[in-house]
């Protein structure tokens, strides 16, 4: 659900803070979690001068993201999940990863066609209906670094309430 949000080079969040407006080497957004659940995450490193615009743009992407992708969109993200399963086969380390997490996590032999399956069986609404069950960027921690003296007082702006500075 989340590799044409943040997963994935081509991603909205890459290909609008890096490659249109040109404020940075990357963006992304993820899961993470391994017996538990773990948090989703939106990262980036940004020009200082652009924080404030870089957040909105987080913001605004994941809450327009929540609407939904187009079908073309969804094509795309299932070939390009399904294509890239040939990496974990190519080479000795990559095995021994996939290996780890079979026996790590309990999974059966098969699950990444499982996994492709999944992929190949997803569909705009079921999409959606993640994406609105996971990606609450309303209720979500927003932690900036960088320069309070210019950025703090701006960040105000976003409507989540007077920023709060933590010095170290």
């Amino acid at each position: 659900m989340n590799y044409k949000l943040g997963g994935s080079f081509n991603s909205i969040v890459n290909m609008i803070l890096r490659e249109e407006k040109g404020y940075t080497y990357g963006a992304r957004t993820g899961f993470s979690g391994s017996f538990i659940p773990g948090p989703f995450a939106a990262s980036s490193s940004v020009q200082s001068r652009v924080t404030l615009e870089s957040v909105q743009i987080f913001k605004d992407s994941m809450t327009s993201y929540r609407d939904g992708v187009s079908a073309g969109d969804l094509e795309f993200t299932k070939s390009a999940l399904v294509k890239s399963n040939a990496r974990r086969f190519e080479t000795l380390g990559s095995l021994m990863s996939m290996l780890d997490t079979i026996v790590t996590y309990d999974f059966p032999d098969d699950y990444i066609k499982k996994q492709e399956e999944i992929a190949r069986n997803m569909t705009l609404e079921r999409l959606k209906e993640l994406a609105q069950k996971y990606i609450h960027p309303d209720r979500m921690i927003y932690l900036i670094v960088g320069d309070a003296a210019t950025q703090l007082e701006p960040l105000e702006k976003l409507g989540f309430g007077k920023p709060v500075l933590i010095k170290y």
